[in-house]
């Protein structure tokens, strides 16, 4: 059974898909470039009080972070890649807005943010033949298991994306979605996500008990904070490989007081193969 989703969640969902909306993006050949602003329509994205949230105050965030997952599907796509799973996927247009005939897309998200994403999809009479939506709880639902009934071809390279997922999930949840993709990863494939990452010497489950009282009240949806180390040896533990190590492509995402000292939380993206 599926539990009622963290209000906060839902929010920072819409948040983030109204925010790509405001940037100058790429797009295939066969793509539609407009296909974002009319999946996104009547979004709202109010908080717990109901009230409007302000997106502006994700723009920095995803001013770098979308261009780095939209440059890896086109460079996929460019390469040959048949597929492409997207998760996490919200409201994201990238199956829309990379479409191309040899490429196929896998949208994986909660049930009923996938049954509300294909409803207004069909709404606009959207072509999404190459598009597969895919409902589960990341929580409870082995991903594996759901990409094979999905149709995806585990003999066939993919490009896996997750961005803005894992912060939110638990660290055993991570562990085992991480898993499970490296089971369905045929040799070629490559796993991207963002990370949320604290200064190294640091408890990971106190920097969550800090974050989750001082920004959410005690409420919040973040779960998995590691120090960089602590995600490296998690990729290797699963079976990927991250690439360039040693290299951190980062933004700053917040500031928050731990044991008395300011402590900065970074998003890092990482990108891995098996």
């Amino acid at each position: 059974m599926t539990t009622r989703e963290n209000p906060l969640l839902t929010m920072i969902r819409e948040v983030c898909a109204l925010g790509r909306v405001e940037f100058e993006r790429p797009h295939t050949a066969e793509g539609d470039p407009d296909a974002g602003r009319a999946l996104v329509r009547g979004l709202r994205a109010l908080d717990p009080a109901g009230e409007p949230s302000d997106i502006s105050l994700s723009l920095d965030l995803l001013a770098p972070r979308a261009p780095y997952f939209d440059q890896l599907v086109l460079a996929a796509i460019a390469a040959g890649v048949p597929q492409v799973v997207n998760l996490g996927a919200g409201y994201d247009d990238r199956a829309l807005r990379f479409r191309h005939s040899g490429a196929t897309f896998f949208d994986l998200d909660r049930p009923a943010v996938i049954a509300d994403k294909v409803g207004r999809l069909e709404a606009t009479g959207t072509d999404t033949s190459h598009a597969i939506p895919v409902g589960l709880d990341f929580r409870t639902d082995e991903v594996g298991e759901a990409l094979a009934r999905a149709g995806h071809d585990a003999a066939r390279p993919t490009l896996f994306i997750a961005e803005h997922l894992a912060l939110f999930l638990e660290p055993g949840d991570v562990l085992a979605l991480m898993a499970g993709l490296s089971g369905r990863a045929a040799e070629g494939s490559t796993l991207a996500l963002t990370a949320e990452v604290h200064p190294a010497g640091l408890d990971s489950d106190r920097v969550v008990a800090v974050v989750d009282q001082e920004m959410f009240g005690g409420c919040g949806p973040l779960h998995t904070v590691l120090d960089r180390d602590g995600w490296l040896a998690l990729f290797a533990k699963t079976g990927w490989t991250v690439q360039g190590p040693d290299e951190v492509t980062a933004v700053d995402h917040f500031a928050l007081p731990v044991a008395g000292q300011p402590v900065q939380i970074q998003t890092q993206f990482l990108t891995a193969t098996v």
